[in-house]
């Protein structure tokens, strides 16, 4: 792939590559790129529902345990908690 740049890019990537801090054309281009990728690819803290995590932290209970809630939701008809619950089963095998 052979990009066209606009001049004053093109003088801005053969500086770079004169001044030494990048070994060739395509190592600034592949630079570039990769941090417009960065900036547009979500990290892991952009992922996170901190208004969930808000609503469990106010709404939870703590005293509340894993079997409990199996318990509960295994009562469910047409959930997947049945599902989950053999499946949590099997693992204990």
């Amino acid at each position: 792939m052979n990009p066209s740049l606009a001049n004053d890019l093109r003088i801005f990537v053969q500086k770079k590559v004169q001044s030494g801090e990048f070994s060739s054309v395509e190592a600034v281009v592949e630079a570039a790129l990769k941090k417009l990728w960065e900036q547009e690819t979500p990290g892991p803290e952009e992922l996170i529902d901190h208004e969930f995590l808000e609503f469990c932290a106010r709404e939870g209970d703590d005293d509340v345990t894993l079997e409990e809630v199996l318990q509960a939701t295994s009562k469910i008809p047409g959930s997947m908690s049945q599902a989950i619950i053999e499946e949590a089963r099997a693992d204990r095998i």
